[in-house]
């Protein structure tokens, strides 16, 4: 291996510690603060759910074993002037490999493109590292003292160019990392945290929908907080059914038991607010809650008040001031732009967190 105190002289041996450090901490970072849950479930696809991923030994094993692979390349290459950075290569390379699979991965894993595609990358490293070889012995670097050095500047680029190129191509489906988080979540017990995962994201899918159901039914607040998270079109059930709606970490029996036994109230009536079944919610409604009792879940006020409005010999009586005013209020803005797309930008911007905005708008 080159001995780095033979070129202490030219800056080497700072700009060989900096590559490190720059490699040794994005390669941390990036596994656990950003790619752990994509690392989780592929472990768990891979052993087949009998055995669990820990993000911080993982992310501290990977790194480091991706480190010895740098020093091996670096052992071979023996690039140790303006090119050096790129015997960073094979070991990015490889991570990139870790972290670019592909989203729908209750399909199965799958790497892309990149069991052809990084052969390719590696014959094409082998034949550039032979060409700078080459000259590499005639290379004159500008002076330079330390961090300001050519040598230095040269070799961070192309590491962070490199850096950037993984970050880029690596997973990052937001709907796919907030679901993994989710189960990994609920799988320790923590329904605080999972509650927050995304909650002012936009991206959802069916899924995503699920999981929160599940939480907020655990923590009591299905019913109250359900609709003030971004919903997808076309949802009817909650429910894992093993085909567009399942889970990948978290076992789905515990969703279904907890549908069936203490959620099931909540599960049904939501349900019938998914499907803008607003009579069949008014009769169900009154036999779980007392509605009159000041203890009626946000959104099932907000569903008997449109039910009052839509329906003109209502089954269920009852009366909300305040929500009544609201929802004339939301109608009045609805009134106020004939473009579909401005109204409904409009109205989420205010009722954006109420069940009225998926009534009207998400269909």
């Amino acid at each position: 291996m080159v001995s780095i105190n033979k070129r202490k002289s030219d800056g080497s041996a700072l700009m060989y510690i900096m590559c490190a450090l720059v490699f040794l901490g994005f390669t941390f970072c990036y596994l656990y603060f950003y790619q752990a849950d994509i690392l989780a479930v592929m472990q768990h696809i891979l052993s087949g759910g009998k055995t669990h991923y820990n993000t911080l030994i993982g992310a501290v094993l990977i790194t480091g074993t991706l480190w010895i692979v740098q020093l091996v390349v670096l052992s071979i290459t023996r690039l140790t002037k303006r090119f050096h950075a790129l015997t960073y290569l094979p070991s990015l390379l490889c991570l990139l490999m870790l972290t670019a699979i592909n989203t729908d991965v209750e399909n199965g894993l799958r790497m892309r493109h990149w069991l052809w595609i990084a052969p390719i990358i590696l014959v094409l490293f082998g034949v550039g590292v032979w060409m700078i070889r080459q000259q590499q012995a005639f290379e004159r670097m500008r002076p330079g003292l330390g961090m300001f050095s050519q040598l230095m500047w040269n070799n961070l680029l192309i590491l962070t160019a490199m850096c950037g190129l993984v970050a880029l191509i690596g997973n990052s489906n937001d709907v796919l990392h907030y679901r993994l988080r989710m189960e990994r979540d609920l799988m320790k017990g923590d329904v605080a945290h999972a509650l927050t995962v995304g909650d002012h994201a936009r991206a959802t899918d069916a899924n995503l929908m699920m999981l929160r159901a599940y939480a907020l039914a655990k923590n009591n607040q299905l019913g109250e907080r359900f609709f003030t998270y971004s919903q997808q079109p076309g949802v009817k059930s909650l429910l894992p059914n093993g085909d567009g709606q399942q889970t990948l970490i978290l076992p789905a029996v515990e969703i279904q038991r907890y549908a069936a036994s203490k959620g099931a109230d909540d599960y049904r009536l939501v349900h019938y607010l998914l499907v803008r079944d607003l009579k069949t919610f008014a009769r169900s409604v009154i036999k779980c809650y007392d509605v009159e009792s000041g203890t009626l879940p946000r959104h099932y006020q907000e569903a008997l008040v449109l039910y009052h409005h839509r329906f003109s010999d209502p089954a269920v009586n009852y009366e909300n001031a305040v929500l009544d005013a609201d929802y004339e209020d939301m109608q009045k803005l609805m009134h106020q732009y004939t473009d579909p797309k401005m109204r409904a930008a409009k109205v989420r911007d205010v009722y954006g967190n109420t069940y009225w905005y998926y009534y009207f708008f998400v269909k």
